[in-house]
């Protein structure tokens, strides 16, 4: 299974949606993330919300050339 990301950053803001493709059934449903880059560019932070669910997240970048690492989810709750 394959994933495409879509989005865009504005300054220090970053808006974009990760869609699953060839998924199983119950993850058709695309993931959006809306976050802030770090003044140095290394670290985003923010929110991801899919359906009712919402947490947060963090991705950090390796020193620069590295390889880019997979974004770890910190918190899971329920929309309101």
């Amino acid at each position: 299974m394959g994933a495409v990301i879509a989005g865009f950053r504005s300054g220090r803001a970053v808006d974009f949606t990760k869609t699953y493709q060839g998924s199983a059934s119950g993850y058709e449903n695309p993931v959006d993330y809306v976050g802030r880059l770090s003044p140095d560019g290394m670290i985003v932070t923010g929110v991801w919300s899919l359906l009712e669910w919402n947490g947060t997240f963090e991705m950090h970048r390796d020193a620069p050339g590295g390889e880019a690492q997979e974004a770890e989810t910190q918190e899971t709750v329920p929309a309101s």
